[in-house]
């Protein structure tokens, strides 16, 4: 997305860069409002909301069965490989009896690996990949270098890497003769794995860290544990070729807003394939006087800049139930039976060892992690909006069934373009992600217009423009 200003003139004439005329190129790509005011050039009666998931039914869709799963299931990370029409999951199984720094106990961990069909049921191959105790038959795919300790494991297919035997790359802990920090290993499959002897970054990196492919600078970019006044924090950094990174720089803490003892116990950061310009965080929330942990939603634009919704954005579960101690949300970005998935471990215990550990899914509608409601009336206005194509349809990510959002075209003058004025809209009285917006009348109109949405007991997302299909033309 490009923004163009038309200012040089007015910043001449003294005239305040308030009344200047903003215009954004949009492309055919989902657009979502999120937090700020990039695709909003006025509103109101409206306020800003977070979504809430819902929770599968089914609860734990893994959990440690297995006698080399050590007891217990940790951290993981999902990928929905659309080349062999599977989803994917690695996850950490490690010893819950062990003890960080204790070298006559020391924490063991795994890096176990499961697949499914359609992201609900997983199987747990038999891989012969990793021999444990005299035997191959299980599903163990990584447990690092001879003789060194390794964990909490992050996984990536890049399909642009030119070698095929580094098609996937992993970042787990490492200790080496630096101490401790993160690692690199590589593999063609996701499943016979090369790591390393050495860190790529030394430094305290507990917890899950993780990397991803970053298309709008061109780079992976990195996500990891740091602390700031003994408060563990959110730092980035940056790698050309997934191997070589940069040091770190904090991006992300708990502030004044936070409870005074409250940790950002994981990233979890998602860059959205879908949308333009959208990175949402999906961290565990860490209070240390209930010693539990839960899901809080983070939105951003560039990585960098966070805006964090305070309350829970995945609760605990109710006493009793298998995540009623801690839930840690996975930043991976899935899609299943076509609503974001966002996959969690829970336990019946709080941050402390023990309890009842597994995975579970929770499911959000497409994309559409916060927006902009109005309880009653309300308006938003966006920019100048330049789409690729004459005649686009308009699709909005809305919830409003219970309501009703008439959308109204507007000129660059903010003129109403005859034949798509709100008089002659369609309402739209229904949740989803692509909501076709209709006009009794329409005619042909303008490359470049303006979307005024009129809001009732409704919330919108975004919206997207994209040529109109015959499978729409017939909702």
């Amino acid at each position: 997305m490009v923004e163009r200003r038309a200012f040089t003139k007015l910043l001449l004439s003294g005239v305040s860069l308030a009344n200047t005329r903003r215009e954004v190129d949009v492309g055919a790509r989902p657009q979502l409002f999120l937090h700020d005011d990039r695709l909003i050039e006025s509103k109101q009666d409206l306020r800003l909301v977070m979504n809430r998931p819902r929770k599968h039914e089914r609860g734990p869709l893994i959990v440690p069965d297995r006698p080399w799963e050590l007891g217990d299931i940790d951290y993981s990370c999902f990928l929905h490989d659309h080349d062999e029409g599977l989803y994917k999951v690695w996850y950490e199984a490690r010893e819950n009896n062990g003890i960080l720094g204790d070298p006559a106990r020391p924490e063991r961990g795994r890096c176990m690996y499961a697949t499914s069909k359609d992201g609900l049921a997983w199987e747990k191959p038999s891989l012969r990949a990793v021999d444990i105790g005299g035997s191959r038959d299980n599903n163990i795919v990584f447990t690092g270098p001879s003789g060194q300790r390794t964990k909490v494991y992050w996984i990536v297919k890049d399909y642009a890497e030119p070698d095929p035997v580094r098609r996937y790359k992993m970042m787990y802990h490492l200790w080496d003769f630096r101490g401790r920090g993160v690692a690199m290993a590589y593999a063609p499959d996701g499943i016979h794995w090369t790591g390393s002897r050495f860190t790529s970054l030394t430094g305290g990196f507990d917890s899950q860290n993780m990397f991803l492919w970053d298309d709008r600078i061109g780079q992976f970019v990195g996500y990891l544990r740091s602390r700031q006044e003994n408060r563990r924090c959110l730092a980035r950094s940056t790698s050309p070729d997934g191997f070589h990174w940069s040091s770190p720089v904090t991006v992300h803490c708990p502030d004044a807003q936070d409870p005074p003892r409250f940790d950002l116990y994981t990233p979890g950061v998602i860059k959205l394939s879908g949308a333009e310009h959208v990175y949402v965080m999906l961290t565990a929330a860490f209070d240390w006087r209930t010693d539990g942990l839960y899901g809080q939603l983070a939105l951003s634009r560039d990585g960098i800049h966070w805006h964090r919704f305070r309350e829970p954005f995945l609760s605990l579960g109710a006493k009793g139930e298998w995540d009623s101690g801690s839930i840690y949300p996975v930043g991976s970005e899935m899609m299943v039976q076509g609503q974001s998935a966002i996959y969690y471990r829970g336990n019946t215990s709080g941050h402390g060892a023990g309890g009842k550990p597994g995975i579970g899914v929770a499911f959000l509608q497409l994309g559409a992690f916060a927006g902009w409601r109005a309880d009653g009336e309300g308006t938003l206005t966006t920019p100048l909006l330049h789409t690729e194509l004459l005649n686009d349809g308009f699709f909005l990510n809305a919830q409003a069934a219970g309501g009703s959002i008439e959308v109204e075209l507007r000129d660059a003058a903010g003129g109403v373009i005859p034949g798509f004025a709100r008089a002659d809209a369609i309402a739209i009285t229904r949740d989803g992600p692509a909501l076709l917006a209709r006009w009794r009348n329409p005619v042909e109109r303008s490359v470049a217009v303006r979307l005024k949405l009129y809001l009732r007991n409704a919330t919108a997302y975004g919206f997207q423009a994209r040529r109109l299909t015959p499978a729409d033309q017939n909702e």
